[in-house]
Order: C-alpha cells, then structure tokens, then sequence
C-alpha cells in the first residue's frame, strides 16, 4: 500500500514509535506469559510479533495516553554501523547476541508494519534515535504534537514543550506481570537524570552509558553528572571552570587533557542528530485505515487467533472468508513479499568434554553470526575473532573501568524499580545479590536486594533496615522509612528472575538461590562468578569475590566489616545506613557483572566450557534443593548419646590421671606437653612456632604406636569430646524451627579436585569406621512411613586407578567381580585366594588404599603396625607386581611439572602451582596431591554426574523420593516405604550410568544401595 500524503499542520498529532527498541520489550514481555502464544504449529517463534502487533493495533485503532494520531512513522535502526562508530569504534561494541529465538522475529516486525498498510522507515548512518530527533523537530517547527513510544532514555533529550514521551509496558492491555503505562514529561526526565531535558545530553557526556559504550566521565556517575551540572549550568562552563572543583581526583578528571578529550566525544555520542536528509518525508507519514484483508489474512499466517477476531471486527472482515497470507505460512524458512527471511532458529552445539567430539545428533551453531540487534551477518573482521582474543581483551580492558561507589542508586520507587526491570529484560542479563540477617539461607531475614545490568549502573534495593535496637540475630528496631514492602518488591521481580531469557549472575549464586527459593521465586537461568573461577583455577586461587576483584578488575571492593562491623562492633547489615548499603551492596553486583565479562570468555578459550556447563553449573541448583529438604534427626538419640560419651570420658579421664600421677586440664596441649615430655621425658618431642611441646594428633599416634597408654587413651577421650561437642550436643541446635529438620551447607569451589564439602553442621566427616561415629549415624532418620536409602559406589577410587592407569590384572578383577583385596594379597604375596588370612587381606587393603594418596613406607608402617623395612618391601614388591601403577604416577608427576595441572577424565583441571617448590616436603605434598587428583577428581566428576540427573529420573519414574544427602561417594535419600524397592533400582541405573554418554569406563561401576529406618543401618 502506497504512502499517504498529508501535510503536518498546527494541531495534528504526530506518533513516533522507537520500533528497535519496542521489538525487544515485546520479546521480553513475551516471556514472561503462557509459553503455547511464542510459537506457530511448526514451532516458528512468533510472541515478539504478537504483542507488537496487539500495540501497533491500538496506536492505529485508539491513539495511545488519550491522544489520537493524525501521523504515524515505525522507526528502526537498520544496522549498527552508524556515523557514531566513526567517532568512537568501540561505540556499542558490548552488546551481546540477541536472544536465539528473536532473530527470527526481526523480519517479521517489518512485515507486520506493512500489513498495517505503514512502511518501516530506517536510514542508512543514522539511528532510530536520530531520525525520530530529526521528525519531532520538524513536527514542532510546524505547530504539530508529538509523541514519542519509547522508554529510552536517549529520547528525554527531547522531552520539552509539545513533546512527551510515552511509555507503552510492550505488553497487552491487562495481560499478566505486564508494567504499567505512563507518559513521560520534563518533571519524569528530571526524576530521572536530575536536570532538566535541555540538560540531559551534558549530564550523559559526563555520567556515560557501559551499556552503548560511551565512556564518560571517569568515576563520575549520574547523580555526581547532575550534581555538576545543575552547580555550572552545563558541560562548557563546568570544562572551563574545572581548576575550581576541590576535590583532587574530580579535578584531575575534568583537567587532563585526554579525559576532557573523551568528555567531548561522548557529547557527541549522546547528543540526537535533529536534522537527518529524511528519506521519507514527515508529510507521507499520514495514518489511514489498513486493508483488513491484508491485515487478518497476515495474523492467520502467524495463527494469532485473538487479534485475528478482533482485526476482523473492527473492519468487517468474515475471517473465514480469508485464506492466511501464503507469503508467510508454513514452515519456518518462509519467504515474504519483499524478500525477508526468517530462518528456524537452531540449536547450539552441546559440547563435549576436552579431547572429545560432540554426542551424535547434535546440531550445529547457528551460522553466520549475528548481529548483536538485528540479526543481520556480522562483519568478518568480528566472526574472525576467537575466543582467546575476545578473552584477552577483556582480560586487559577490565582493569580500566572504573568503579563510582557514590553513582550507585537506592531504589525507594516501585516506578524506579519497573525502569531497572526494564533495562534488565532490554540487556538480556542481570547481575544480583541479597543482603540478609544472617549467612543461614534457610532462616535469615531477607534485607535488601542489589541489580545491574550493565558495569558502573547498579541499584539497591532496600527492604527491611531497621533503627536503632536492632540486631541481625534478633530483630526489633522499627523500620526505617524509604523502603518498599518486600512483597510487593518479589512480585515484580519474580518475572525477571524467572525468564528463561535473561541471565542471572551472582557470586556464589546458591547462597542467593535458596534465599529466593525461600520467597517462592526460582530464579533461573544463572551464572556464577566463584563457579567460573574454580572451573578456570581451581589451585591457583581464593575463587572470593575480593580476591576476584582486585586479581582481575584492579579494584578492592569495600569490605563487609567496614559497613556492619567485626567483633564487639559488629551490628549486622541490618542497621546498616541505607546509603552504605547502596554503596557495599551494589558494587557486589557491580563487581559480579564485570567478573562475568571478564571470565566467562576463558571457557572456551581454555576448552572449559563441558566442565562448567555439566559439572558446576547444575550443582547450584541440584544442592539448593538438597539443602532446602534437610534431614531429620532423633534428639533423644543425641542426648543419650551424649550422656554416654560423657560417662566414657569421665572413666577415661580417671585412666589418664591415674596414669600420669596427677590431674592436669586435657583440653589443654601446653599442660599434656608438660606431662608428657616434661614430667615423663618421652622421646618424639617436638616443638611448635611458640616454643611450646607440640601435642597434635601425629604426635601422639605416634606415641601410641610405640605403647605408651597415655597418649593412646588421650586420643581417646579427644575423639569422644570431638564427636560429643560436633555432634551430639551441637546437632540439635542446628534444626530449624520451621521445617524440623537439619539443613547443612555445601561448599561447591572448596576443593582442588572438585569434592564438595559442608557445614553448619559438617555431615561429611562423621566417622564409619568406628562404633562412637556408627552411634551418631543412627540418630539420623526417616520420618514416618518413609526410609532412608543409602546408595554408595563400591571402591570407586580403585576402579578408576585400574581405567586410567590401564592396570590390566586390576580391570580383570573388578570385571569378575573378584574380592579386588584379596586378589591384590594374592598377587603380592603367592597367597591362595581361598582361605587366605584375613591379616594379609587387611595389610593388602591397605596398600591398595594408601597407593591413591601416596602412603610412604612410613605411613604404611604406622598403619600396619610393622617394621618400616617390612612397609617398604611391601610397596616395592607392589610397584612391581603392577608397573602400570609406578608408570602412571611418574607421569602425572612430569605432566603437573611441565602444565602446574593435571586433570579429570572430564577435563576438570586441578592446578598445583607449587610442585615445583624448592622445600622437599612441600614439593612431596604437591606431587602427592597430583598424583591422587585424576582419581579422586574424576569420583567426584561421576558423582556429580549422578546427581544433577537424579532428580529428573526420579520423577520420570512417576517416584516422590528425594535426595538429601551426599557424603563423597555416597547419596542418602527418603523414600516412602511403598517405593522403596522402585527407587534403589533407579538410583543404582543412574549412579552406574552417570559417565555416560561422555565416556564408558573400562571397568564397571559398582553401587551398594540399602534401605532402612536410619541412616547407620541403611550403610
């Protein structure tokens, strides 16, 4: 349909509609409703266009903010290659790719203002921002109105008399989680950037936007800008009187001649051109009714079912009557009348673990690259691009980006908050955090929350800050005004925390996880900035968000004790000024965001991306859910417990004062070290950095093992008061009041080799192999009507020596399923399998075991009770009746020297930057450590695998049971009693089949499952 001509005059009212930026608040939008209205039948991604065709209706239809249109132009950006790039290269050069199933959309967009009987206007050089600049102007100089669609904040600029701007949420009338429409003015512009619209573009010269590129002012931030620039009157004035400013580095900033050089190239950035060669005329612009066939036979092709009825009524259309617009149905890969394209959108390849090739079936990238806004190929020069380049250069940029503590923003408005949602969903990634009362996710108060979306913007939202009489630990103190409801601040988040379109980015993102999981929000999809870390360099580093900060970005973040306190000082983040929280608050999401960046490149630079993607990433919410379950405990069992290894103790101590001739304090080492090396004159002595005798437990095994019944039953009564005060006293206290149960926490980035660890209580170092620790087991239970299930891999550190070592008699035995210990006697030591004493099974256990983690003939010794001579012999005699066992640990010695890592069968890699060291013990120890980390590292690996698919085939399997627990190479679950039998078979598939399909081992997994009413019979 051709364009109407009709000339702008005094009185009419012009619609300019920010079409780029409209297409990705309709995506968004989109998201966040019923999934079944995003896709055509053939899986054709459509909900962008849906919403902004349900918009572009009622502009054509109603007019929008009670104004009808007399004009109306859809504004895009036809690419990203503007006059803008001329002046500053890098300008816009952040942005990311656009969501994988919007690029589809981009052409449909087009098409849809056609249908409308419109034309998408678009120039080559210039943005959308220039040419709807370039109208408005030319609609005032005429005496006409205009409005402009748009939430950018690019446009206030132009906010003035006869100008307004218009924000329309991208959403349906009424449609669920959709934002509010408003209008925006110069009292809104104002509310914004502090200064009126006329100043706008100086405040964005010196403020700068990370999220185009425009670098700024450095360490000046939007409220400091407006600050300036309300004091001088505008940029010119506050260049030239710079020399006057008191404080050093604002001075420096607005002084030097290289910043002051950027000031002005941002000014030019930000600054909308107003008098672009128009290639449509403002007076073709002219709106008039569309053809309604046209118009419900291209909602048909899309099957918009409700805007087809509605289009169809309002003009008179029989929707039967009209066959869907051949040009666009069918199957993706359509082509439309002026030659658009939309191909399907494809799946991204699923990569495999280092050294492997992807699983069969898996779908090629999508290729050529796109455009980061338009879907558009890219340049060559940025498709050559690798990604160790990419990762290098922000490596080496980041340090330059500078931190404004004092630019943060407090969020007290729900109006604020719906603009930071906005840029959220807009940018396509948010990084956050939580502020709570305490560092116990399950209980804690939740007092604050931190967003940002691009480096340098980040907001806080406070929540619960109290006054004066407060205390993280027990509450009280009024709440400080300024705070909006927590309730109200979820149910606008929740739908940003839950689209699977824009990625969440903490530090440690479980903790933050669980805090929202509490607040029935599940946030997802997420990154995680320690994970990354760890996955990068684990053994090279702390994976703390300090230490991250100041290794990469060159900047120390503001410490939690110099907000809440330490010690007797300490107040909680809670009585925290609101203020400092801002500033300590959202320079952690700031922190995160830049971390991100600069990390998250490295994976697949460094051939890292397999481990992250199915080894660390998974787990957070895999432990999450764990954590949040929680297990149940007898405390009667406990306290009798308890009583009993008191009244032990107690006998005990009688033995060791009477054995020592006097009574002294046992839990005091300078006091046993008297008695023992002084009063006794014992040999072994040794001494510690203070002078003192030293008492550690080596020292007295040592003892012990020579026959000294003093240290052999001091060791005793330091096991029972060590299970007593961890365990049976302790573990009541740690049952939440809500749920009745215990929730420990696991640490995800805590090992080298990828072993978790917990605590708040420690669930995994409760001892087996001895009756106190059996004891303590039985205090853990099911609840009524349920079991516990004990699933545990059978020797899997062994059966993993045998694969990577290739140890051929090893690999034979488990796959007959031999007693692999006595079996290992047999060959050491010409003993018949049948009948052999169970003394030399044990001494072969027990070399089989030390073997992994390096035993000395000293070692060996000590645990067997034997001469060393005797241990040495055993171990030569072992090394050489399997050499494959000597040659793999020589060579994972020579491979840690010449790399400073070795690796899993996963590619996880363990670094040992120290084996190298010029100290022989510490150089053992490193050399030790490697040797053991492909093994244990690659347990850990499988275990890990097994879980992050348990609980998807539990529940394929139709069964309710839950995993609670995981104790090394061992899982615990509940189960009801009638599904017992059905989740042990589940359990045990899942557990053997966990390497699979990225490797298949060459000895099989074996896993011993066991039900019963408490957690020591069910082992």
């Amino acid at each position: 349909m051709p364009l109407v001509h009709r000339p702008v005059q005094a009185g009419d009212h012009i619609f300019l509609v920010d079409g780029s930026s409209f297409v990705f608040r309709a995506y968004f939008q989109s998201i966040r409703q019923d999934a079944k209205y995003n896709y055509r039948s053939d899986h054709l991604p459509t909900g962008a266009v849906r919403l902004f065709c349900t918009k572009l209706f009622q502009f054509v239809r109603e007019g929008a903010a009670g104004i009808k249109p007399t004009h109306l132009a859809i504004i895009f950006d036809k690419s990203e290659n503007s006059f803008r790039k001329e002046i500053y290269p890098p300008y816009k050069g952040n942005r990311s790719e656009p969501p994988e199933d919007l690029i589809p959309q981009f052409p449909l967009m087009r098409a849809s203002v056609r249908a409308f009987g419109l034309v998408p206007i678009e120039q080559d050089r210039y943005e959308a921002d220039d040419l709807i600049a370039t109208y408005a102007c030319e609609a005032r100089a005429r005496g006409a109105d205009v409005l402009i669609i748009s939430a950018d904040k690019d446009l206030m600029q132009l906010v003035g008399p006869g100008v307004a701007m218009y924000d329309p949420a991208s959403g349906e009338a009424g449609a669920k989680g959709a934002r509010e429409e408003r209008r925006i003015g110069p009292d809104e512009v104002v509310a914004y950037f502090g200064v009126s619209p006329e100043k706008v573009v100086d405040v964005q010269a010196l403020a700068g936007d990370s999220t185009d590129n425009v670098p700024g002012a450095r360490g000046i931030g939007l409220k400091t800008a407006a600050q300036l620039i309300n004091e001088y009157g505008d940029l010119d004035a506050l260049l030239a009187r710079a020399s006057e400013i008191k404080q050093p580095k604002r001075r420096e900033t607005l002084t030097e001649p290289d910043s002051v050089a950027l000031i002005k190239t941002s000014k030019q950035l930000v600054a909308l051109v107003r008098d672009v060669p128009l290639e449509v005329p403002i007076d073709d612009l002219g709106l008039h009714p569309p053809d309604g066939a046209v118009l419900v036979a291209f909602f048909k092709a899309l099957e918009f079912t409700t805007i087809t009825k509605r289009a169809a009524e309002a003009y008179q259309i029989d929707p039967g009557s009209v066959e869907p617009d051949p040009a666009y149905a069918g199957p993706a890969g359509w082509r439309g009348r002026n030659g658009e394209t939309a191909p399907a959108p494809q799946t991204a390849a699923l990569e495999a673990p280092a050294g492997q090739t992807p699983p069969p079936g898996a779908a090629p990238s999508p290729t050529p690259k796109r455009n980061a806004r338009y879907g558009e190929a890219a340049p060559q020069a940025i498709i050559a691009t690798g990604p160790g380049q990419l990762a290098a250069a922000r490596a080496a940029a980041a340090p330059a980006e500078p931190f404004d503590v004092k630019g943060y923003e407090t969020i007290v408005r729900f109006e604020q908050l719906e603009d930071c949602i906005g840029a959220a969903f807009e940018a396509g990634l948010v990084a956050i955090d939580t502020e709570t009362s305490s560092l116990d996710a399950m209980s804690a108060e939740l007092v604050g929350i931190s967003l940002c979306s691009a480096p340098g913007r980040a907001f806080y939202i406070p929540l619960r800050h109290r006054g004066e009489g407060a205390s993280d630990l027990f509450g009280g103190g009024d709440l400080l005004p300024g705070q909006l409801p927590t309730d109200g601040v979820l149910e606008r988040l929740k739908p940003l925390l839950e689209a699977p379109s824009v990625l969440k980015i903490a530090q440690n993102m479980k903790f933050d996880w669980l805090v929202f999981r509490q607040r029935g929000v599940a946030v997802r999809p997420v990154e995680d900035t320690m994970l990354l870390s760890y996955v990068l360099d684990a053994g090279r580093t702390d994976h703390g968000m300090d230490v991250l900060s100041e290794k990469h970005l060159g900047h120390k973040p503001i410490q939690f004790g110099e907000v809440a306190g330490s010690g007797r000082t300490f107040i909680g983040f809670a009585r925290v000024a609101i203020d400092k929280a801002t500033e300590y608050s959202a320079e952690d999401a700031d922190v995160a965001l830049r971390l991100w960046r600069v990390l998250k490149p490295r994976l697949p630079a460094e051939r890292m991306t397999a481990v992250y993607e199915t080894l660390e990433r998974p787990m957070i919410e895999v432990l999450s859910r764990m954590e949040a379950r929680g297990v149940s405990i007898d405390r009667a069992i406990l306290a009798r417990l308890s009583g009993e290894f008191a009244q032990d103790m107690a006998r005990l101590e009688a033995l060791i004062f009477d054995i020592a001739g006097e009574r002294f304090n046992l839990g005091s080492p300078k006091q046993l070290g008297d008695i023992l090396f002084g009063k006794m004159g014992l040999a072994g002595a040794k001494k510690t950095a203070t002078g003192a005798w030293s008492t550690a437990a080596g020292v007295l095994d040592d003892l012990a093992e020579q026959g000294n019944p003093l240290a052999a039953k001091i060791l005793e009564w330091r096991q029972l008061a060590k299970l007593k005060s961890t365990y049976t006293d302790a573990l009541p206290n740690f049952v939440n009041p809500s749920t009745g149960r215990v929730h420990t926490s696991y640490a995800l980035a805590a090992t080298t080799t990828g072993r978790l660890s917990s605590s708040e209580p420690n669930l995994q170092n409760i001892p087996v192999r001895n009756e106190a620790g059996r004891k303590i087991r039985k205090a853990f239970v099911a609840r009524e009507g349920y079991k516990l299930i004990s699933a545990d891999y059978s020797q899997i550190e062994l059966r993993l020596l045998a694969h990577i070592a290739d140890i051929e008699q090893l690999k034979a035995a488990f796959a007959q399923n031999l007693d692999i210990h006595a079996m290992t006697a047999s060959e050491m030591f010409g003993v018949p399998i049948e009948g052999m004493p169970s003394e030399v099974r044990r001494r072969a256990k027990a070399i089989n075991f030390g073997i992994i983690y390096g035993i000395s003939a000293f070692g060996l010794a000590n645990q067997l009770g034997i001469p060393r001579e005797e241990a040495g012999a055993y171990i030569k005699r072992y090394f050489e009746r399997f050499p494959g066992i000597r040659a793999y640990m020589d060579s994972t010695k020579k491979i840690a020297r010449e790399t400073g890592y070795v690796t899993t069968i996963f590619g996880r890699k363990c670094h040992y930057p120290r084996i190298g060291a010029s100290n022989p013990s510490e150089r053992a120890f490193n050399e030790r450590a490697a040797i053991n980390a492909p093994i244990q590292g690659s347990a850990a690996d499988i275990i890990r695998r097994a879980m992050v698919r348990m609980d998807e085939a539990l529940e394929r399997a139709n069964l309710s049971a839950q995993m609670l627990l995981q104790v090394h190479d061992e899982l615990v679950f509940e189960a009801p009693d009638a599904e017992v039998a059905a989740t042990i078979d589940v359990v045990r598939k899942i557990m053997i089949e966990a390497p699979h399909p990225a490797l298949r081992l060459s000895v099989p997994l074996q896993v011993d499952a066991k039900a019963a009413q408490n957690w020591d019979e069910a082992h």
